[in-house]
């Protein structure tokens, strides 16, 4: 369906590919602007509207051409466009998580960074036996190339529109200043990416975190929080079971339309050699055809899949743990609250430095009380988002499972019927 999207495809030259993003995840683009906290930005309201308009990759670095519409003051522009880099989203991310004003907000996940090394790795292959292969296998090779190529672009694209539209439509996340340059300035960045230093310091960070008990031993005095607590914990746990479930599922299908196109290829070969026999030759000929058809309609089933189920499992496997993060820092907060309580009974004991550990004290009560009134209706919008998410996308999901299943008994039909005659 979003064949028709594509400009250009990676070839045994050139691995170039251009594309004009519509809409791949119009599940989580919906849901998106759907409700995004308690005072959500108005459905109608166009006053901010961003988009993808298009993308070039070339090799391993992606450009995205990022358009906006707006009528706020704030822009010099009405409407405009830059092109941005993978690193300089995951730098948008970087601000939203270093900002503490958003300590009780859930800050979207941010968007991976593009793979292509699978393609890229049958693309070497093609390119070192393209003479020795026969044109046959040559040309279903490419033809896989390119489908698993756009596949991927037109998914990593989505991810981080669908980013970028989560911020445009929170009320908060909307009015940030580093979103106006990253949606503004017509300049680069100049993000680079992080030294072996940063990403072991990142490593160690989250490292960190994953061990810190926390999260786990704490015992919540609020009903609300220790019950989303509990949730969380079994919902991550629960969601990057059916992630990796649904990727294998896939991968057991792609396996299966790889033997039926071994088996239609062994069918129509063995028809070609039958020429004694004309009639069995025929039928074989005709059950190799639609067998290869058939193959056809379950490599479109298995896109549909990987699009419409596994990738809408992974997406809600990095939003659930950004939720999970949200409960961790309004923990964090309610720690160093106690920790500060503590201090300004010492300091009033000791007679010394009354006053600051009295600011400390408000300070940190202040903060925690923040972040527990904004965190509670954002988990409240988590799960709205969640089941709007989930409904909608095991629907598209059972309705393509009901169209091919449609269109593959009808192959097998018309096969019958061709041999009775």
């Amino acid at each position: 369906e979003n064949e028709t999207n594509a400009r250009c495809f990676p070839t045994a030259q050139a691995p170039l590919i251009c594309f004009s993003f519509a809409a791949v995840f119009p599940i989580m683009m919906e849901d998106a602007s759907a409700a995004e906290a308690t005072k959500p930005v108005d459905l109608t309201d166009e006053s901010l509207k961003v988009n993808i308009a298009d993308a070039l990759n070339e090799q391993d670095i992606v450009k995205f051409t990022v358009h906006t519409k707006t009528t706020l003051d704030r822009f010099q522009k009405r409407d405009f466009q830059v092109t941005r880099q993978h690193e300089e989203f995951v730098w948008l991310h970087e601000r939203f998580i270093e900002n503490d004003e958003y300590a009780g907000l859930i800050i979207p996940p941010c968007p991976p960074k593009p793979d292509f090394s699978q393609s890229h790795g049958k693309l070497a292959k093609l390119q070192a036996g393209d003479a020795a292969m026969p044109q046959e296998e040559l040309e279903k090779l490419k033809q896989e190339i390119q489908s698993e190529y756009l596949a991927a672009f037109q998914k990593t694209v989505a991810m981080h529109e669908v980013f970028l539209m989560r911020l445009v439509s929170h009320p908060s996340f909307r009015a940030d200043s580093n979103l106006q340059v990253f949606l503004e300035y017509d300049k680069d960045l100049a993000c680079k990416s992080k030294s072996r230093k940063d990403r072991a310091m990142s490593f160690l960070q989250s490292l960190g975190k994953a061990v810190d008990s926390s999260f786990n031993n704490h015992k919540d005095t609020d009903e609300f929080f220790d019950q989303q607590k509990f949730f969380i914990t079994h919902y991550n746990a629960v969601i990057k079971e059916s992630a990796a479930k649904a990727e294998q599922k896939v991968k057991k299908r792609q396996a299966l339309v790889s033997q039926m196109d071994r088996a239609a290829t062994a069918l129509v070969h063995l028809a070609n050699g039958q020429t004694q026999y004309q009639a069995l030759s025929d039928v074989l000929r005709k059950v190799g055809e639609t067998l290869g058809k058939a193959q056809t309609v379950q490599k479109k089933l298995g896109a549909k899949e990987d699009l419409k189920l596994t990738d809408l499992l992974r997406y809600y496997v990095a939003d659930g743990q950004a939720a999970r993060d949200l409960m961790w820092r309004r923990i964090k907060a309610y720690q160093a609250q106690e920790e500060a309580k503590k201090k300004l009974e010492q300091a009033k004991a000791k007679g010394k430095k009354v006053v600051e550990a009295q600011e400390t004290q408000t300070q940190t009560q202040e903060r925690y009380e923040r972040i527990s009134k904004t965190a509670a209706e954002e988990l409240k919008v988590f799960k709205q988002r969640r089941l709007q998410a989930f409904r909608k996308g095991l629907i598209q999901y059972t309705q393509c499972q009901v169209r091919q299943a449609k269109e593959e008994q009808q192959l097998w039909k018309d096969l019958l019927g061709t041999l009775r005659r």
